[in-house]
């Protein structure tokens, strides 16, 4: 079993090992899936292109995770929409690790046995408001 928020976190794990496969573990298993990421260009529906976006994104020499700080979730039967605040990392080549502020939002589908996955998420730097 699994809960939408700890999905955030899984997601977030997943991230972290540069694994195509275990990102792509965390969502429905059919092609109606979405990844969007916070960079220009950082979009893909269907497995396949999500997939090619993945490997993209995990060429970088940095890698990336968060884990979630506070979250609402609206459940409706058989799904869920998660807007969730999270810690944010970025883990670079030499051990160190940088935080930055970030946000998950989307849809998860919940499976017969139990288990949500995503079938939509969004991972998104908020933008910080400068002092006046």
């Amino acid at each position: 079993m699994s809960d939408p928020i700890e999905m955030v976190d899984r997601l977030g794990m997943a991230f972290l090992s540069q694994d195509a496969a275990a990102v792509l573990a965390c969502f429905v298993p059919d092609d109606d899936i979405t990844y969007v990421g916070s960079e220009a260009g950082e979009s893909a529906t269907g497995r396949a292109e999500v997939e090619k976006l993945l490997e993209t994104l995990f060429a970088r020499p940095e890698s990336y995770s968060w884990q979630a700080t506070a979250a609402t979730v609206h459940t409706v039967p058989g799904g869920a929409f998660v807007l969730a605040e999270a810690d944010g990392f970025e883990h670079h080549p030499d051990g160190s690790a940088t935080p930055f502020p970030y946000r998950v939002t989307g849809l998860l589908s919940r499976r017969a046995s139990g288990v949500w996955l995503w079938r939509a998420v969004q991972g998104a730097e908020p933008t910080i408001a400068s002092p006046d």
